[in-house]
């Protein structure tokens, strides 16, 4: 008898802790306060308050499904710029042997945001596997993690004295937002702001520097998924509710936080961010 309603109560909790997971990475994962940051932030504070989040929460597929909810956001509001880029391949395949690539780049913006997304991806792709085991071993210690939220700070507080952006996005600064997205891996560092940052750092006009930031993480969040999703895991998950719940809350609160980000952006006030994630690091070290 009284083992039914304790039950009962570790499954309400389990619902709850994922459902709450599943709002930070909605959130967090376009607003740039570092999704991959908060959700290490908010398990290392249920450890501390004794209160574990569900199996589903802890394991890596629960993480990578609720970065495909995000990314289905991704899809979702940048579909006429995604299907442009897509149309786009058969034409660069045409340019390749008649050798008027160049050419192709110069004339054809959607032709270029592809190649771009492209270069760009690769020094993520690298980065990301060398730096994998160290950015999983600072997201277990507090401290750590807090200064990685203070560096964040620092990057999107210099987006205020940004310059006004006239450049076009070319294949040199793509390679250096894919290197930045690449350090990004590091929780408590914001992919979104990072990047972000770089490319309004570079001259790149606010508009299309949150465009190609988020078309940009549909490759990386793909690799993601590829690369750590084992079909084994499945039989480790006790329930599939909890996880579709926290996969639907993300889905939905992270379209609304890419909007809200994207008309931030374009107001050039991507750096009111920065007191609040200075705030968080500083919890961190102090509190965690």
């Amino acid at each position: 008898m009284t083992q039914r309603p304790f039950r009962f109560y570790a499954t309400v909790m389990d619902f709850f802790a994922d459902i709450i997971l599943g709002v930070i990475q909605g959130l967090t994962e376009f607003l740039p306060v570092s999704s991959s940051g908060h959700l290490a932030a908010g398990q290392l504070l249920m450890q501390r308050l004794g209160t574990e989040a569900s199996l589903a929460a802890d394991s890596m597929m629960f993480e990578v499904l609720l970065h495909l909810a995000t990314l289905l956001a991704v899809v979702i509001f940048y579909r006429r710029e995604a299907l442009a880029a897509l149309v786009s391949l058969p034409r660069i395949f045409r340019a390749l042997p008649a050798g008027t690539l160049r050419q192709c780049i110069d004339d054809d913006e959607d032709a270029r945001r592809l190649l771009a997304i492209a270069v760009a991806t690769v020094p993520t792709a690298i980065l990301g596997l060398l730096l994998r085991h160290w950015a999983g071993a600072a997201g277990q210690h507090a401290a750590a993690l807090g200064g990685l939220f203070l560096l964040c700070a620092v990057m999107l507080a210099a987006t205020r004295f940004a310059p006004i952006g006239t450049r076009a996005l070319t294949m040199k600064a793509a390679l250096l937002i894919g290197i930045v997205q690449g350090l990004a891996v590091f929780p408590g560092i914001s992919r979104s702001g990072a990047t972000i940052a770089c490319a309004l750092a570079l001259g790149i006009p606010r508009e299309e520097a949150a465009r190609f930031s988020f078309l940009l993480s549909i490759p990386a969040i793909l690799g993601a998924a590829v690369f750590e999703v084992q079909p084994a895991a499945l039989l480790e998950m006790p329930s599939l509710a909890p996880l579709l719940l926290g996969t639907l809350a993300a889905f939905l609160v992270g379209l609304a936080a890419l909007r809200l980000l994207v008309y931030i952006v374009r107001r050039g006030h991507l750096w009111s961010f920065a007191p609040y994630v200075a705030l968080v690091g500083l919890a961190c070290v102090v509190f965690l």
